[in-house]
């Protein structure tokens, strides 16, 4: 990412905001690492075809139930695409700066033009482009960047609201100038300032009439490349893509957002999915499967109607599926006891029997990424770990974390045994083939589960614990009584994603801080409330520099996993994509990210070739 010198350089700043006042100086985007690929004004990023022809139509499929299109609101559940999020799928709404798929911690202005940050990170000063217009033709304006930050503190959830809390006052100085006072409540550096491009930008002139603070089913006013032109609540949702889009012409855009329409169409179970995109109703497929990966695709793959491949994908790092223990309950509370459960999981049967080696399973939240730890602490790390000795486990500052292997043969006796004395050192012994305590309690576990293939990945598991003497409970529901379930914290095993921007960002407080620990539809499962994490997360968020970030995330990734709080099974990794073959795209994908569908295109030829769907 740079040398040395660059990589400890903070970008965009000046003397003081005293000096940035009286003379700002403005960047083209936000860089943590302090050096940018493209220049400002570039025509295109490498990794797209400026050429690409406009056309055609790709259909994905969602599992999403949503039923509003109100963004950022404590209720309902958002129709797909509508929030901004740096992804590379279309959207509906603008954010202030968009990422680059062949950089790692770099955004370039979007909606703005131009970025000063203050020495402090305190006063981020943002100008906006002009010429940025709703699909209406009104401008986008300070004011709804006001206006949006104001709604996300007043009517989101408590999550967003903790997480975007560093916004004390966003201050208007005219009609496209503007900006952001911040607070040191949750760190600042330029990761958290990068974050703020992460948000879509609300109209204030739609809103204030539309209502804000309610669901609303009615498509709303948006300002990016496309706009909502059909939809029937939890069944489809069709975009269009803008012809006069506002920015269609900016090095960010050009060459992206080529397909003239994108459908969603809803699918409660992924077997049904899968057979709609075998039938030619679906054209993309995120293949999660292996008994299909493997052996399904043959005859259309031989026959070039279809495409399997990789994508690429470093953006965001850590655990794409694991069981979390949630140890708020008593009986998970002691750390021997979540040590003892994670030893009983075969991986190694796991990997063989029902993934086929299909997946990479993380060693780490933060994995692959230089962030993760390594090895045993660096000197670093045990100094800023040191004020917490007495409330971490003291392997913390002495070995290497690493998830031991089984054999893979379905037996596991190693293991087992070294759970079970775990488990006789936190004062469970088996009495007449029951695991019981002291008291004589049963160590009982329940399983939430959403969907047939989650139960069929546990069996193997629950085995394992009812040889230990563990009584389970498989519960199995769906969508709606799995939120209150959860809310209510009602489950002591279940299925979570703890996917990380690499580098971090704010996210991390949601998944991990205290104070989120016991809040409703808390994104920190584990219910992990630590004086220890706490402080890595503000480190983690202060790092000015590149070895200070380093530093404070391995700290903070050695706590998570001493305290064996997930059970690892999938790491986050490009998907697995199986596609009907009439798309035209990049002939190389971005190094970080595929840049799916935004840079691929709709290739007519291609599709003539393929047979009608049934």
């Amino acid at each position: 990412m740079g040398t040395t010198a660059t990589a400890t350089r903070l970008v965009l700043t000046v003397a003081g905001w005293a000096a940035l006042a009286a003379e700002p100086t403005f960047e083209h985007g936000v860089s943590f690492f302090g050096d940018y690929k493209y220049p400002p004004d570039f025509e295109h990023f490498d990794y797209v075809n400026p050429d690409a022809p406009k056309g055609g139509m790709m259909v994905l499929a969602t599992d999403t139930p949503w039923n509003s299109f109100t963004p950022y609101l404590h209720k309902g559940m958002v129709a797909p695409g509508v929030q901004h999020d740096f992804g590379s799928n279309p959207f509906f709404y603008d954010g202030l700066f968009t990422a680059s798929d062949d950089e790692i911690g770099t955004f370039y202005g979007n909606l703005a033009e131009a970025v000063a940050i203050a020495d402090d990170f305190r006063r981020v000063r943002v100008r906006l482009r002009p010429e940025a217009r709703w699909h209406d033709g009104v401008p986008v304006t300070a004011r709804d960047v006001r206006f949006t930050f104001e709604h996300i503190a007043r009517n989101s959830a408590f999550n967003l609201q903790s997480a975007f809390g560093m916004v004390d006052l966003v201050e208007v100085h005219g009609a496209y100038d503007f900006t952001f006072h911040l607070n040191e409540k949750n760190g600042l550096n330029p990761a958290v300032v990068s974050s703020l491009g992460k948000i879509a930008i609300l109209p204030e002139h739609y809103w204030r009439e539309a209502d804000n603070t309610k669901t609303t089913q009615t498509p709303p006013l948006g300002s990016g490349p496309y706009r909502i032109a059909g939809f029937m609540q939890s069944r489809f949702l069709l975009y269009e893509r803008v012809p006069d889009y506002w920015g269609k012409d900016l090095g960010v855009h050009r060459g992206r957002h080529n397909l003239d329409y994108i459908r969603y169409d809803f699918y409660r179970d992924d077997t049904v999915a899968r057979e709609a995109f075998r039938k030619g109703l679906v054209d993309v497929w995120r293949e999660t499967d292996p008994r299909f990966w493997f052996d399904r695709y043959d005859d259309a793959l031989a026959k070039g109607w279809m495409v399997k491949r990789k994508h690429n994908f470093q953006y965001y790092v850590g655990l794409l599926s694991g069981l979390v223990i949630n140890s708020r309950r008593e009986h998970l509370k002691d750390v021997r006891v979540r040590e003892a459960l994670t030893l009983a999981f075969d991986y190694g049967w796991h990997n063989r029997v029902i993934t086929r080696g299909f997946h990479t399973r993380p060693d780490s939240y933060f994995a692959p990424s230089p962030f993760a730890a390594a090895g045993p602490p660096s000197p670093t790390e045990t100094r800023l770990l040191a004020p917490f000795r007495d409330d971490l486990p003291a392997r913390v500052f002495t070995d290497a974390f690493e998830l031991e292997p089984s054999d893979g043969v379905g037996r596991n006796r190693h293991l087992l045994l070294k759970a079970r004395e775990l488990l006789r050192e936190a004062g469970w012994v088996v009495r007449d083939g029951a695991l019981t305590n002291d008291s004589g309690d049963r160590l009982a576990l329940t399983f939430v589960l959403r969907s047939v293939e989650e139960r069929r990945i546990v069996m193997q598991f629950v085995d394992q614990l009812q040889k230990l003497g563990v009584d389970t409970r498989l519960r199995l529901v769906d969508a709606a009584h799995y939120v209150n379930i959860m809310k209510d914290f009602d489950f002591d095993i279940s299925f979570g994603q703890l996917g990380v921007a690499n580098p971090a960002g704010i996210e991390i407080i949601s998944y991990w801080h205290s104070s989120n620990a016991m809040l409703p539809r808390t994104r920190n499962l584990s219910g992990i409330a630590s004086d220890a994490a706490d402080e890595m997360i503000l480190k983690v968020l202060n790092a000015r520099t590149r070895e200070e970030l380093t530093a404070a995330q391995r700290a903070l990734d050695r706590i998570l996993l001493w305290n064996f709080l997930t059970i690892p099974l999938i790491a986050v990794e490009g998907p697995n994509v199986v596609y009907w073959n009439k798309f035209g795209r990049p002939p190389a994908d971005a190094e970080f990210r595929t840049s799916f569908p935004s840079a691929w295109w709709y290739d007519e030829a291609k599709a003539a070739r393929i047979p009608a769907p049934d």
